[in-house]
């Protein structure tokens, strides 16, 4: 638990003396319970504190593997890189809100009545571009798929597969849990 608060404080200090610029050593946004580094998870709800959700990985599926992030004020993303489908095949971004006006409604697989969920295809196989948005009170979150030539849309079920969601007020209470504040949505911040 200490080297649990550790990492924490440690990554929230990182965080206000970068300006939320980019990270210099990648850490994969792995969801809280997963028994991976959370830190990034904590970091991205801090760059969009008014998001009732933050997206993090469960564990990544065969020829998937973490590619990447960029942790910056009003913008977070990861993207996950991919044998079959390509590099940065899927960027997963959390912003305060997102255009879904081209993107058509359909049912949330997340089983959370907060999270609507939206599709925009561009282009379909032989190559597959697109987004998906869960839209929900302070924030929306996107997937944006980018696939090779050949890629295919089994692709898109094994890596959202690897995507979960962290509701914001379960990492407030784990954290004030071990001493720490995190500001924003539903937390007043001291000062």
């Amino acid at each position: 638990m200490r080297s649990l608060r550790a990492a924490m404080a440690l990554s929230l200090t990182a965080l206000v003396l970068s300006g939320c610029g980019a990270a210099r050593d990648p850490t994969a946004p792995y969801c809280p319970g997963t028994g991976r580094d959370p830190s990034a998870v904590i970091l991205m709800a801090q760059a969009v504190p008014s998001a009732a959700f933050v997206p993090c990985l469960s564990d990544l599926p065969a020829g998937w593997t973490f590619g990447g992030e960029r942790l910056r004020n009003d913008r977070p993303e990861f993207w996950l890189d991919s044998d079959r489908a390509g590099f940065r095949a899927l960027t997963v971004s959390l912003t305060r809100t997102c255009d879904i006006s081209k993107a058509v409604e359909v049912p949330s697989e997340t089983g959370a009545l907060e999270l609507r969920r939206y599709e925009e295809p561009d282009a379909l196989p032989p190559t597959f571009f697109g987004n998906r948005y869960y839209v929900f009170p302070g924030g929306c979150i996107t997937y944006r798929f980018t696939f090779n030539r050949g890629g295919a849309y089994t692709q898109v079920v094994e890596a959202t597969g690897a995507l979960s969601f962290v509701a914001r007020a379960e990492g407030v209470r784990a954290l004030a849990e071990a001493g720490v504040t995190l500001c924003g949505r539903g937390v007043r911040c001291p000062g």
